[in-house]
């Protein structure tokens, strides 16, 4: 959700770049990592299908699940794809069919979920049918953007299955059925790469996306709490210059979408959290 997340795949020429609250989910930390010995976030969903709304940089959060929304090129999704451990040529795949109906991919691979009537493993099955592939890591689902068109977001399967019964989930592999709270997270992985990638995670939080979820656990283990304090405050003042230089989005555009600094980690909750204020996250 940071500029110092996404430079980690280089730079994108972002068109547009948003914060979006996705209803009846729960984030937390559950997948094994690719690329260290940390856990990464996931979701559990409660309501099928997906929605989420545009967020104003400028109102309060109301406890939904807060991400930050991307609008790429093709080229530019293949290459997130495959950081998240999907084929970029299924995705090519996708588009091709999507482009062959007129349709945008997101509204593509919406109508499949819709006909296998927004149920999980069924949209996973189709998915895998159409392109011969699905991950262990991550997959592509739609969701609808309230008064938009669609979105893509990355789910990491659990023990509902991939969509192939001979490509087992890393969550399955590793037991993980429930997303962890950040705590529990570092209880498991208490090293420098998990408390990178929390760093990665909660600076977000300086574009005033709601990271309150993450946070409220963390006074549960308090080496972990002074430890992420000292270095987001060291984070602060890089994260919107990375950001800008990563998304290539002019400072103008960026501030249509998001607040300036205090705005921002007041409605982050990251003020709160800096200054030990718990009271104020929750």
């Amino acid at each position: 959700m940071s500029g110092r997340g996404l430079s980690f795949s280089g730079t994108f020429q972002v068109k547009d770049a948003f914060i979006l609250a996705l209803r009846g989910s729960t984030r937390g930390f559950a997948k094994l990592s690719r690329y260290g010995d940390r856990f990464a976030t996931d979701l559990e969903i409660q309501c099928l299908p997906l929605e989420a709304r545009r967020v104003a940089p400028t109102s309060l959060p109301n406890g939904e699940t807060e991400a930050l929304a991307l609008t790429v090129s093709l080229d530019d999704f293949c290459r997130l794809a495959k950081r998240e451990g999907y084929n970029p040529t299924a995705i090519q795949q996708l588009a091709a069919m999507a482009q062959a109906r007129k349709q945008s991919l997101s509204s593509f691979l919406w109508e499949i979920d819709a006909e296998t009537g927004h149920d999980l493993v069924a949209y996973r099955r189709r998915l895998f049918t159409l392109t011969k592939f699905t991950s262990a890591h991550y997959v592509p689902h739609p969701l609808q953007v309230v008064g938009e068109e669609y979105a893509l977001i990355f789910l990491a399967p659990g023990f509902e299955g991939t969509g192939s019964d001979q490509v087992i989930s890393v969550r399955q592999q590793t037991g993980i059925q429930k997303v962890m709270k950040t705590s529990e997270a570092w209880k498991r992985k208490p090293n420098d790469d998990q408390l990178a990638y929390f760093l990665s995670c909660l600076l977000g939080g300086v574009h005033g996306i709601n990271v309150r979820d993450l946070l409220t656990p963390v006074r549960e283990e308090p080496t972990l709490d002074r430890t992420l304090r000292e270095k987001i405050e060291l984070g602060l003042q890089d994260e919107e210059d990375c950001f800008l230089a990563t998304t290539g989005l002019s400072q103008a555009k960026y501030y249509q979408s998001f607040a300036e600094l205090t705005l921002a980690l007041a409605r982050s909750g990251l003020r709160s959290f800096l200054t030990g204020d718990y009271g104020s996250i929750q």
